[in-house]
């Protein structure tokens, strides 16, 4: 790709934040970052640091009215998640650069608010259950058993099924159920969807699929590429572009989560102006297609549209790729070892990272906050996709 002359505004610094970062650098930006940790590694990369939180959006606009940069602005963007992604936005609005509008990303920090806008919409999506009022004449009854969620939650916390009403009276005792989602249980096939919206339209990047725990709350143990469900790609690219249109998201990137029941109906889970994470974009999706996601999001922010199309066509025909999550015990009060996954035959480690230091206490942390180790295997073996998963999930440390 071309050099680029000018700055690019990164809104964070973490670990998360380096492709983005690297992608800004490799183009020959001047990179400053922001980021309330003095210590953070994309720090290394930048020209200029200033040290704030990501939510404050108006300390950094005032922050950057006092830095000496002498480079025109050309972008600014994250791949966090939440206030960063808002605070993002704001600054793109201020400085007039390529993203969305903080009023439409702030849509999708409700999740009830949302998802009552979809409906209205005509997004297939599951319903918001109306809860039985206690000054009612007529007793009325959820329809048990229902999934329970936090309206403004986030990776899987809080999540439970509601099996009866005995149970429903213990789990809503003394809480505001107005910041509660409850909606019925939906079976299926679960997808991931990535993709960039350029100039108000949805260009799907990858469907992935994805394996969680059968018992709540449904924390995600494996996401394999290529997907087994190529033929609902229609039907989720007109629903992402719906979401588009009823968001009112103009450019970025875009990450969604579908379940597929039997018959084929496609439910929209989650949806998020947001890279996302689960080492999609970062690494699954650069060992099976050799894709380059960070240089075509950095494209987008600093106004070169870039063309990303959909990835079917695998490096090495009949590869399959995957990234699993090692997962402790419900019992297991502290992590204590990271054991080594067991390759078969034909089989490749391309990444591995630990997410939980050995001594780190797990008592009260909840849903992906547990998994401890990340692993990203390919195979070449003719294994049926079926085989592979359960072979997967039988070697996967717990």
């Amino acid at each position: 790709m071309k050099s680029v002359e000018g700055c690019f505004l990164s809104i964070g610094a973490g670990k998360n934040q380096l492709p983005l970062i690297q992608a800004a650098k490799a183009r020959g930006l001047h990179v400053i970052s922001v980021d309330k940790n003095s210590s953070a590694p994309g720090f290394k990369d930048s020209d200029i640091r200033i040290l704030e939180s990501t939510s404050e959006y108006r300390k950094i606009l005032h922050a950057m009215s006092r830095v000496p940069y002498t480079h025109i602005l050309k972008g600014v963007g994250s791949r966090s998640f939440g206030s960063a992604v808002h605070s993002a936005a704001y600054l793109a609005e201020k400085y007039k650069l390529v993203g969305n509008s903080a009023a439409s990303i702030a849509l999708f920090s409700n999740k009830k608010k949302m998802k009552q806008m979809l409906e209205k919409h005509g997004i297939l999506v599951p319903g918001i259950l109306n809860l039985p009022s206690e000054k009612s004449k007529t007793k009325k009854s959820l329809p048990f058993p229902v999934l329970v969620k936090p309206a403004a939650g986030y990776a899987k916390k809080g999540i439970r099924i509601i099996k009866d009403e005995a149970d429903w009276k213990k789990w809503s005792k003394g809480l505001k159920l107005d910041s509660w989602i409850v909606e019925p249980v939906i079976e299926g096939k679960e997808v991931t969807v990535l993709g960039m919206v350029i100039s108000k339209k949805f260009h799907i990047i990858s469907v992935s699929d994805k394996i969680t725990t059968t018992e709540p709350p449904f924390i995600e143990r494996i996401h394999i590429v290529p997907s087994a469900n190529l033929e609902m790609t229609g039907e989720i690219k007109m629903i992402c572009q719906a979401v588009v249109h009823a968001s009112g998201l103009e450019n970025g990137p875009f990450v969604a989560e579908f379940k597929i029941n039997e018959r084929g109906e496609c439910y929209l889970l989650e949806a998020s102006p947001e890279v996302g994470g689960e080492y999609l974009a970062d690494s699954l999706l650069k060992e099976l297609y050799s894709y380059p996601y960070f240089p075509d999001l950095l494209s987008l922010y600093i106004g070169d549209k870039p063309k990303p199309k959909f990835l079917l066509k695998e490096t090495i025909p009949g590869k399959m790729s995957a990234i699993l999550f090692a997962l402790p015990s419900d019992r297991e009060k502290v992590v204590t070892e990271h054991t080594q996954f067991t390759l078969l035959p034909n089989e490749t480690l391309f990444f591995n990272e630990e997410l939980l230091p050995v001594g780190t206490n797990l008592v009260g942390r909840e849903g992906n906050a547990r998994r401890t180790f990340v692993y990203g295997i390919s195979t070449t073996s003719k294994i049926s996709r079926e085989d592979w998963i359960v072979s997967l999930l039988e070697r996967l440390p717990s």
